[in-house]
């Protein structure tokens, strides 16, 4: 098995999490008191999930450019199905649909948070305000409830490999991660013991910044009988990719890069 990474060592590392694209596609209002304010409403929303740490916002310029290039009117992308089919052609995993309305000189508005794949209705929450300045104070939770039945993407599950230097040896690993906290590490030795492959099963869990891998090998070669992995670790913007800081049987901390098979 060739090897796959350059090794260096590093003294710390930043956490990044794998992102959600969700896009805001509007309300929609038959009162024409507000029908002028409906777009800045979406704008406020957007800049709200902005900030929001696991989510990716698309541009409402792209979006509004893609429902005048589609012809969507305004009262059918607020469907669920239609809103489905507008996501999947601006690349969302979720889209936000909504309505507006005033009730005796009170606005409330209405949203729904549609994951795209599947059409499901994650969210669905209403907001009360007889001011605008009480719509921007409960902007802030009224973005984060909407995005927080989102499930975050399952950064591991699959099959990642790398090399791991260990003194004068090159280690070659491969980590098959399951839903379960369960894992399979195969490890296929450098030096005397090259072309042959080591398999174990294991455990691994990503709580609180922190990957962990354990796995035990029925071996007598020190260096690989025991594999106990705690450390923060970085995944690459477009989750092929993943870093770690770990030590080597001598103890020394050496930075390991695993990419998705």
């Amino acid at each position: 098995m060739k090897k796959l990474l350059t090794l260096i060592i590093t003294s710390m590392l930043t956490f990044t999490l794998s992102a959600q694209t969700v896009a805001v596609l509007g309300f929609e209002t038959d009162n024409f008191c507000i029908e002028g304010n409906t777009g800045t409403m979406s704008d406020l929303l957007t800049d709200e999930l902005v900030n929001i740490s696991h989510i990716t916002v698309v541009e409402r310029k792209y979006i509004d450019k893609i429902k005048t290039e589609m012809k969507f009117q305004a009262s059918a992308y607020t469907d669920p199905a239609t809103a489905k089919s507008l996501g999947k052609m601006i690349g969302a995993d979720c889209v936000i649909i909504g309505t507006a309305d005033v009730f005796n000189c009170t606005l409330t508005v209405t949203a729904r948070t549609v994951e795209v794949e599947s059409g499901k209705i994650l969210y669905s929450t209403k907001m009360t305000c007889d001011t605008w300045d009480e719509f921007n104070k409960k902007l802030p939770d009224f973005a984060r409830n909407l995005v927080s039945k989102i499930p975050v993407p399952d950064r591991f599950e699959g099959t990642w490999a790398g090399t791991v230097q260990d003194g004068d040896f090159y280690d070659d690993y491969e980590i098959t991660f399951d839903k379960k906290g369960k894992c399979t590490v195969k490890i296929f030795p450098d030096g005397d013991f090259s072309g042959t492959e080591l398999t174990a099963k294991g455990t691994w869990n990503d709580g609180d910044d922190i990957l962990k891998i354990n796995a035990r090998f029925k071996t007598d070669v020190a260096r690989l009988k025991n594999m106990n992995w705690v450390a923060v670790y970085v995944i690459d913007d477009d989750g092929e990719s993943f870093s770690m800081n770990i030590k080597n049987s001598s103890g020394k901390l050496v930075r390991v890069v695993f990419v998705k098979q």
